[in-house]
């Protein structure tokens, strides 16, 4: 999309954006070519201190981490530690990986635990998603019973030298389908009953479709504090796109989710996949929703893999589609406290201003 990185600039001013946003919006797109047969690849950015990159350096941000997809006709590519594109080197890349599919993962500096209990890469189903070509590495460990929780937070503990999880503000359950909204509760009540006996304090975080009922919401409220992402991705064509599980959940069954997540005192969104569909589409349907959450929603840029090229919407092929929905966005939140986070998403449509506000918040695992 963009024909050099300099012109970062000329679009942050036409759309009084921060240039990186720009960029890093197109790198996220476009992917990154590497001499790796992986699928995804993820690592630590260090921008160089480039005029495009000035207002990261005006506030002291030097470090990013991204998880692209690997495409070998990209206009980036990294070579020899670096993060290039047009022949120029517009940072350092460090802790070059691939981005399997792990049971388990830090961000926000190690103060969020992200644990995936029922294999993230064995679910199947959604057109969009990504697990299905990531290298698996959430098989083999049990997350899913009691003592194999206490295994793993013993382990945790001696990893990051520390006595116990009060440091946690989180931990988040990011993982595939329990294929039972009551095996689900159930397994939520003994994790939060097991994280006590460490001292962990913080949120515990749910990300799926699989709590629907006002039944299941109402007996989590003994959890506090809780939060619900509901994952919605997408609007338009849900029987198409998504699985079995997740497009069961109408938009009309959403509201109503929602709500009751947010009468018994959770804090509530949900996630959405921006690519796939018209802004028409996007802007009715968060305007809807809106009354019904109390926190951001997760909004992930939709990255093409091998065979997806079909699903990216005709419009969201070109830059001006994503600055839309910045702007259509920013206006529905803007009389709010609600903003992203940018610990909380690696292909965000935000990464330094939402609107005229900086974001502030780790941004690296």
């Amino acid at each position: 999309m963009l024909t050099t990185p300099a012109e970062a600039i000329t679009h942050s001013k036409i759309y009084n954006v921060p240039p990186e946003d720009i960029l890093f919006l197109d790198f996220s797109l476009c992917g990154v070519a590497v001499d790796f047969t992986y699928a995804r690849v993820r690592f630590e950015f260090l921008p160089q201190n480039k005029p495009y990159f000035k207002t990261s350096f005006q506030r002291g941000v030097t470090k990013y981490f991204f998880a692209p997809p690997t495409n070998p006709n990209s206009p980036y590519r990294i070579e020899d530690g670096y993060l290039i594109t047009k022949e120029e080197i517009i940072g350092e890349v460090k802790y070059l990986a691939n981005d399997t599919c792990d049971s388990s993962y830090p961000r926000r500096g190690g103060t969020v635990l992200n644990l995936n209990p029922i294999s993230k890469s064995q679910c199947h189903g959604c057109k969009f998603c990504h697990t299905l070509l990531q290298d698996t590495k959430d098989t083999d460990e049990d997350l899913r019973s009691e003592s194999g929780l206490k295994r793993f937070v013993e382990d945790w503990l001696k990893r990051y030298k520390i006595s116990d999880l009060a440091n946690l503000n989180q931990v988040a359950i990011v993982t595939g389908c329990f294929e039972s909204e009551q095996k689900l509760v159930e397994y939520l009540k003994m994790l939060k009953t097991m994280l006590d006996d460490y001292d962990f304090n913080g949120e515990l975080f749910y990300y799926g479709s699989e709590i629907t009922t006002k039944e299941a919401l109402d007996d989590l409220k003994e959890i506090k504090p809780f939060a619900l992402c509901l994952s919605l991705e997408c609007f338009e064509n849900r029987k198409v796109i998504l699985r079995d599980i997740k497009k069961r959940v109408s938009i009309g069954d959403a509201n109503k989710i929602l709500e009751r997540a947010v009468e018994n005192g959770f804090r509530t969104n949900f996630s959405y996949i921006l690519g796939i569909e018209s802004l028409e589409a996007m802007k009715k349907i968060f305007e809807e929703l809106f009354s019904y959450i109390n926190r951001f929603p997760v909004i992930n840029i939709f990255q093409i893999h091998h065979g997806q090229e079909k699903l990216r919407y005709s419009d969201a092929w070109k830059m001006n589609y994503y600055m839309k929905a910045r702007k259509i966005l920013e206006k529905i939140f803007k009389n709010t406290n609600m903003r992203p986070r940018p610990w909380e998403n690696y292909r965000s449509l935000w990464y330094l201003n939402f609107d005229e506000e900086g974001l502030n918040d780790v941004r690296t695992p």
